[in-house]
């Protein structure tokens, strides 16, 4: 009995050995699962709660707050003087490049001198027209008077309208002597009727006593009918008298009718050239605006202040084409603005006003603070990237001055890569991790 209770006793002693180291591993697991399990606890409820900042991403370029401008000139031309640099600072309206002028000035001075006759032909017309005994000339002209070109058009237009009006005037007044000779015959005719007419009362009443000598026998026959026969004869020729009078009354009214006529085809003369000079002139003004306009550009001029980049032109006498680039001008002293392209993915957080941060790639990005800007503008629709065939949404964004004089003495240029982070707000983290999964499911119970 003694040993049996050793053996328990030995077995016991073991059994409780065995049992601590057991109870102690158990400890510890339970302490390390709490561990995790708050672990867990308090990064998800940081996840849950805490609010990160959410922005969309950007690949962007630096540019200024004007466009460059592009130097062209529409008809091209001969260069005759190149008055600028590249990398030159230039204001606007500055003389750039000259071309040569010969061609189109004497287009333009040809052009004004047919426009210079045909105001001088139209002031001689309308004196014709009116049939006025001088010319008053326009004051265009009359200004310019003491031009040779001028005086020759005003003098041989005047002697033009006196040699006009002196063959008007011979053509009626010949007519008009027809005039004078024709009623001088009338006159005369007239004065031979009434000669006429007198020698027949005369013998009207001889020839009365000579019939009452005839009847008592006293008075021979033939003698009565010799004076009846020479009365027969005045009345014919009084008659004659009538016909050359009327005769020539008719030729007065044809000669006033030519005279009328003449006039009235002078007039319709004057008329028909006046309205082809007045098409004619309208045709040459429009010719010589166009012709004056080409040489207001020979004068290339810079379209506003900046410095030249990409000067095309170097050698005088060169030919410029139509519509060549001649250079560009850069703006200078311009506010910055960032263009970047936004991902049509995301283009629907993306609002004008929100916050853009400004990260500029190329210069060292420890010792290079990023800037703020203002998104001022997003394209209405997307645009296609014509080398990648990549889609995408255009956005400025502007950065003020302030923002800009963080930087010190880094000096900023146009075309400078950057990174932009456009600000669209704060969500959790946890939202964050789970967005993809929620985006998975939504297009999942939608699927048919």
């Amino acid at each position: 009995m003694a040993d049996e209770s050793t053996s328990i006793a030995v077995l016991s002693e073991a059994h409780e050995q065995i049992e601590r180291p057991s109870s102690k591993i158990s400890s510890v697991f339970v302490f390390g699962l709490l561990v995790v399990l708050i672990a867990f606890a308090g990064i998800g409820g940081w996840a849950a709660t805490a609010p990160m900042a959410s922005a969309v991403p950007a690949a962007a370029i630096l540019k200024v707050k004007g466009e460059r401008k592009l130097v062209q000139h529409f008809e091209g031309g001969i260069v005759e003087k190149v008055l600028v640099e590249e990398g030159e600072t230039v204001k606007a309206g500055q003389l750039l490049v000259l071309l040569n002028d010969i061609q189109v000035s004497a287009t333009a001075s040809r052009l004004r001198n047919q426009i210079d006759l045909h105001v001088a032909q139209k002031a001689r017309l309308i004196a014709e027209r009116d049939m006025s005994v001088s010319i008053i000339f326009p004051e265009e002209l009359m200004s310019r008077i003491n031009e040779a070109s001028v005086l020759e058009i005003i003098e041989s237009e005047r002697q033009q309208f006196l040699a006009r009006r002196e063959s008007l005037s011979g053509q009626v007044n010949i007519l008009r002597q027809r005039i004078s000779q024709l009623n001088d015959q009338i006159e005369g005719h007239r004065l031979q009727r009434k000669s006429r007419f007198d020698q027949l009362e005369i013998f009207e009443l001889e020839l009365g006593g000579l019939r009452e000598l005839y009847e008592k026998g006293y008075y021979p026959r033939n003698e009565v009918l010799a004076r009846e026969r020479a009365m027969a004869r005045l009345r014919g020729e009084a008659g004659s008298d009538d016909a050359q009078i009327a005769r020539a009354q008719n030729g007065v009214g044809e000669a006033k009718s030519q005279i009328i006529n003449l006039r009235q085809r002078f007039r319709e003369d004057v008329v028909g050239q006046y309205q082809d000079i007045q098409a004619a002139t309208s045709d040459l003004r429009q010719r010589l605006a166009v012709a004056e306009d080409v040489l207001a550009r020979i004068e290339v001029k810079a379209p506003q202040s900046g410095i030249v980049q990409n000067l095309a032109v170097h050698t005088i006498g060169g030919v410029v084409r139509g519509g060549q680039l001649l250079m560009e001008i850069a703006p200078q002293d311009k506010e910055l603005i960032v263009e970047a392209q936004v991902s049509p993915n995301d283009i629907d957080n993306v609002q004008v006003g929100q916050e853009a941060e400004v990260r500029l790639v190329a210069l060292n990005l420890r010792l290079t603070p990023s800037i703020m800007g203002t998104v001022m503008s997003v394209s209405g629709d997307r645009l296609v990237d014509q080398v990648t065939g990549v889609g995408y949404f255009l956005i400025r964004a502007e950065i003020s001055e302030s923002e800009v004089a963080k930087l010190g003495d880094v000096a900023l240029s146009a075309g400078m890569p950057a990174d932009v982070l456009i600000k669209t707000g704060e969500r959790t983290a946890l939202a964050y991790l789970l967005k993809p999964l929620t985006d998975s499911l939504a297009r999942g119970m939608n699927e048919k």
